[in-house]
């Protein structure tokens, strides 16, 4: 009798790992289908004339709407360029002359490190 039992426990146990492995393939077979149908369906959705033709008049229409606003922010730029340039022109002549200064106190500092990193080159 546990003999009788122990043949069906593995005969249960056999089947159950066959519909186990065919269930895994039916899933993964299902998937794969699935993952198909979207490619397929988004290439079609894609590739029609009308989505085509939609996206490049909107573009147009966006383009058209857009350029009088360049346009305008092109000539506030210009505005804006001309009223810095005296700003900057200005700041130029200040900052250059103390760079010239800064520059030659550098130099004085460099060379008085130099004298007394040599004290034989005196």
């Amino acid at each position: 009798m546990k003999q009788f039992l122990i043949a069906v426990l593995l005969a249960l146990t056999l089947t159950h790992g066959s519909f186990a492995e065919d269930g895994a393939n039916r899933v993964s077979q299902y998937i794969q289908n699935i993952k198909t149908k979207i490619s397929h369906d988004f290439h079609e959705f894609v590739n029609k004339p009308e989505l085509k033709e939609h996206a490049e008049s909107f573009v147009e229409d966006k383009q058209v709407e857009l350029e009088p606003l360049a346009v305008k922010i092109q000539a506030q730029l210009q505005d804006m360029e001309e009223q810095l340039k005296p700003l900057t022109e200005s700041v130029k002549e200040n900052v250059n002359p103390l760079i010239a200064s800064l520059q030659q106190k550098m130099e004085s500092i460099l060379q008085m490190l130099e004298e007394h990193a040599n004290p034989s080159g005196r």
